[in-house]
């Protein structure tokens, strides 16, 4: 493609992106933290975004807040929506994959957890809550 081609290809589809919406196109069927990652790119692109993370981390603790305050079962729904969703912008300043952070953080879990199981045999479902925080500790190597 040619010089000019390229720069007219680009200026049509930033027109078709400004005429459509910003957001337009970010697909409803990715997982969640992911299309969080990408509906916070795109506005960005607008202008619409914090200068650095402090911004996004102050969020955080403004949302975590308002998920305290929430009295009924759908405030806190819709409040932890929005802490995961500042979460999500945490990560993306911090230059961090929330959906790769979040899947390395599963792993973890679940070793650990499995290491637990092991260590206990089946004593492990019998222990209390400070025996089986003792084998996290050790399943953590702590």
């Amino acid at each position: 493609m040619g010089t000019n081609q390229g720069r007219r290809a680009g200026a049509k589809a930033e027109e078709r992106a400004q005429s459509a919406g910003a957001l337009e196109g970010v697909a409803l069927g990715l997982p969640a933290l992911l299309r969080a990652e990408k509906l916070q790119k795109r506005a960005a692109r607008t202008g619409f975004d914090w200068p650095d993370a402090s911004g996004a981390r102050a969020k955080i603790d403004e949302e975590l807040a308002e998920v305290e305050a929430a009295v009924t079962h759908e405030e806190r729904e819709e409040e932890i929506g929005d802490l995961l969703f500042a979460m999500v912008n945490w990560a993306r300043k911090q230059g961090v994959d929330p959906e790769a952070a979040l899947r390395g953080a599963n792993a973890k879990f679940e070793r650990r957890f499995r290491a637990m199981e092991a260590e206990a045999g089946e004593a492990f479902a019998g222990l209390d809550l400070d025996g089986k925080e003792a084998l996290w500790v050790k399943a953590k190597g702590g």
